[in-house]
């Protein structure tokens, strides 16, 4: 014999049985969404970045976390994640990553020779690691945690 009390505890048990069902799987269903859509964001970003890479005169190469402090060359801001030139050593992220490869020039790989045999210098400002010296002067350059000296 059912009482009026008992219904209403078992629609009470279904609805928290249901609600309990919902944030489940509302709890699983999400993060997987958010990891496709993740995916496919980076997918289309890797697409750009390889068009833009082909098309540029300096030696880009995109990484996901830089292995050392560094600093963009265009806004000077710190960053994790970005590009830099394997030839002449210019970093960037990605919001200034065409503003970089349009104003700041590669140094040629191939350039003339001065009639005494010896290659003009290209100096690049920045991500010198901390406590370095000049190879030619001696002085120490990298002084500060920061995009500074050549």
């Amino acid at each position: 014999m059912f009482q009026e009390g008992d219904e209403a505890k078992e629609d009470c048990g279904s609805r928290d049985e249901w609600t309990l069902l919902f944030w489940t799987s509302l709890a699983v269903i999400v993060p997987v969404i958010l990891t496709l859509w993740c995916s496919a964001q980076r997918s289309k970003r890797k697409t750009y970045m390889k068009d833009f890479f082909r098309k540029s005169k300096h030696g880009w190469h995109y990484t996901d976390l830089f292995n050392k402090p560094t600093y963009c060359c265009v806004c000077a801001q710190h960053i994790l994640h970005g590009a830099f030139c394997d030839c002449c050593g210019v970093c960037a992220d990605e919001q200034c990553l065409r503003r970089a490869d349009r104003s700041l020039p590669c140094k040629e790989i191939m350039a003339p020779c001065r009639p005494d045999g010896t290659t003009e210098h290209s100096w690049v400002r920045g991500n010198v690691p901390l406590a370095s010296y000049c190879a030619v002067c001696k002085q120490q350059c990298g002084t500060q945690p920061k995009l500074c000296d050549l």
